[in-house]
């Protein structure tokens, strides 16, 4: 019988070009197991431990590591090297002391250092918004989350603060005018700005944003940008700054 499903390994070369690794060290590199994010928007945890934070030099001490609970992502243990990180999530090392939030640039997802207490929460933006059982509404969110709380008043597109990993509500930010917005992708990543309208999609034309930044006024897709505050990020947002 042949063999079901896709392959396990991944050549560096093949590698998204937004992953910051070498590409001729070695042949091979962890690929991402299907999880909360997708492939083009992630980083495999062992690629973060070993290539971006240099905690070990080969993959067997770096699974050694892991398989031990040294390596935290968003306060949970995770003991595989293929577990996807994406958008936001805290990658905490206990026994160094330091925790990284993986954060928008224009090569890609970039590790920006947090301190402790800042670790404890996450920004997720909202995809889904249901009715379920009981008339209770359950939000989705971009890293996989869900919770159910009828006290929220969001939409998709909104975002929320939660502690982790307990997942306790602690502020929201609108993707409304006059909140703060962070561009996602494309040469303008990791910029931030005050949205200044939001414009609602047709049939041919997709829901768009318009953002004062720092390079001038942009309208961007609303997919492609993600409320943090409103007079100032709630979180780590950039490489080196808040």
């Amino acid at each position: 019988m042949g063999k079901k499903g896709g392959k396990n390994k991944m050549k560096r070369l093949a590698a998204p070009r937004s992953w910051d690794i070498s590409r001729k060290s070695a042949r091979f590199v962890f690929k991402p197991t299907p999880g909360p994010h997708e492939i083009s928007s992630s980083y495999p945890l062992g690629v973060v431990a070993r290539d971006l934070l240099s905690l070990a030099e080969l993959s067997k001490e770096l699974k050694y590591i892991m398989k031990n609970g040294k390596i935290l992502v968003d306060g949970k243990e995770r003991r595989t090297p293929r577990f996807p990180v994406g958008l936001f999530n805290v990658v905490s090392v206990p026994v160094e002391g330091v925790d990284y939030r993986l954060v928008p640039s224009p090569k890609g997802l970039v590790l920006a250092k947090v301190n402790a207490e800042e670790a404890r929460t996450k920004l997720c933006s909202v995809r889904t918004k249901t009715k379920v059982k009981g008339g209770h509404i359950q939000y989705g969110f971009h890293d996989g989350r869900s919770i159910v709380d009828d006290k929220l008043d969001l939409s998709p597109g909104d975002a929320v603060l939660l502690e982790v990993p307990s997942q306790k509500v602690l502020g929201q930010a609108k993707l409304a005018k006059g909140s703060l917005g962070l561009v996602l992708t494309g040469d303008r990543a990791g910029q931030l700005g005050k949205i200044a309208d939001v414009k609602k999609g047709t049939i041919s034309r997709e829901k768009m944003v318009r953002l004062t930044l720092s390079s001038g006024e942009a309208e961007v897709p609303s997919r492609l940008v993600f409320p943090v505050g409103t007079s100032s990020p709630m979180i780590t947002v950039g490489a080196g700054a808040r």
